[in-house]
């Protein structure tokens, strides 16, 4: 009882509980601050349709990404749009055995996000939905959610386009088509943010880490103290090695050299969600898996990869994807590794059931006539 006691009285001092009420009700009015922010933006949901001759690759998009890294807003910026840095979210949904691409913006920005991808695209076909896909969600009995996260440290890269002899986009699109006749719906949301250009100040951060040996605990900054604490009261120093130089693996030096690589490139962060909507749960997990697994072929064993985590039965989660609220923090990727799980089909993706551009456009010619309104020019014009 001594003990419980004295922890109680300890608890009660007002330099323990004051700073504790404050933590709270800072945390509290973020929250709330969030919920204002999701409800204040007004957005659009975009359709993309490409022609079926597109030759444009995923370099295109790699380019489409680094020009709309624009959107991002410096400290002045922010204070003058209350501290929101809108973010956008590119999207791939099987819904009644079609698949369709699609973007989200907010309102502000979508002439912005237009001009970009027709300057990468001049062949899209870009129009707004009429109805937001997700609003089938009350269709469908069983309604199953994940995330896909990283596997390793986010300043590692994945496996991107450079690497594949083929179109990864294929292997996505290839699995989506296998729901052409069975009513279910698979939805792939990537929303990315931009961050600042320095970004490369984490990257350099941790390859020092690991240069240094790293930590017992992983490479992550905030245990990085208490970890190099706890192991030197573990492990006793070592005659002579003071001041030695760590020997690197070559494991190591290759993530060194392509974390530094990967920073050479405009950021983003990223959060990359998916679900599913069926009648059954165990339907739902062998396509949730499925999916998943077309994704790790991005994974590489010594670099970076993808995961699934954060998965759900719940309906309730279905609302951010509705909303495409985006307020917790997500991870790095670079425009190149963007480009490589979002793109938009070319002539290499065969899959069934894209919907693909019906007609193709194009400029009218240079000599057109044109109706000027004076009879005596006009009637020499004939349809």
């Amino acid at each position: 009882m001594g003990i419980i006691s004295t922890i109680i009285t300890f608890l009660l001092q007002w330099y323990v509980w004051l700073p504790a009420i404050l933590i709270l009700g800072y945390l509290t009015w973020r929250n709330y601050r969030k919920v204002d922010e999701a409800k204040i933006i007004e957005s659009v949901l975009l359709i993309l349709e490409i022609p079926k001759a597109n030759d444009k690759k995923e370099l295109a998009a790699e380019q489409l990404f680094a020009s709309l890294h624009g959107i991002f807003r410096d400290k002045a910026e922010l204070k003058l749009n209350n501290g929101v840095q809108e973010h956008l979210s590119f999207e791939i949904a099987s819904v009644n055995g079609q698949i369709r691409f699609y973007v989200w913006v907010p309102k502000t920005l979508r002439s912005f996000v237009e001009g970009q991808i027709y300057s990468q695209y001049p062949t899209v076909q870009i129009h707004e939905a009429e109805e937001d896909y997700v609003t089938h969600e009350r269709e469908h009995s069983v309604i199953y959610t994940a995330e896909i996260t990283l596997t390793d440290n986010e300043m590692l890269p994945i496996k991107t386009f450079q690497s594949f002899e083929v179109d990864p986009l294929a292997g996505i699109t290839g699995t989506l088509a296998k729901l052409e006749s069975t009513g279910e719906e698979v939805w792939i949301q990537m929303l990315a943010r931009p961050i600042t250009d320095d970004w490369h100040v984490q990257s350099d951060r941790w390859i020092n880490s690991v240069k240094k040996g790293g930590s017992l605990f992983g490479s992550g900054e905030s245990l990085k103290w208490f970890a190099g604490l706890l192991e030197a009261l573990w492990k006793p120093p070592e005659q002579g090695a003071a001041g030695a130089a760590k020997e690197l693996s070559d494991r190591d030096k290759t993530r060194i050299t392509e974390a530094g690589t990967k920073a050479t490139k405009l950021g983003y962060e990223v959060k990359i969600r998916l679900a599913y909507l069926g009648d059954n749960s165990t339907n739902a997990r062998l396509r949730m898996q499925a999916i998943v697994g077309t994704f790790k072929q991005f994974n590489s064993t010594n670099l970076n990869g993808f995961k699934m985590s954060n998965t759900s039965f719940k309906k309730e989660d279905i609302v951010k994807y509705r909303t495409r609220t985006f307020n917790e923090r997500g991870y790095i990727l670079n425009i190149e590794e963007l480009a490589s799980v979002f793109h938009l089909p070319h002539t290499n993706v065969e899959t069934p059931n894209i919907v693909w551009a019906s007609s193709k456009t194009a400029e009218p010619p240079a000599k057109l006539p044109i109706i000027t309104g004076k009879p005596a020019i006009d009637e020499n014009i004939s349809a």
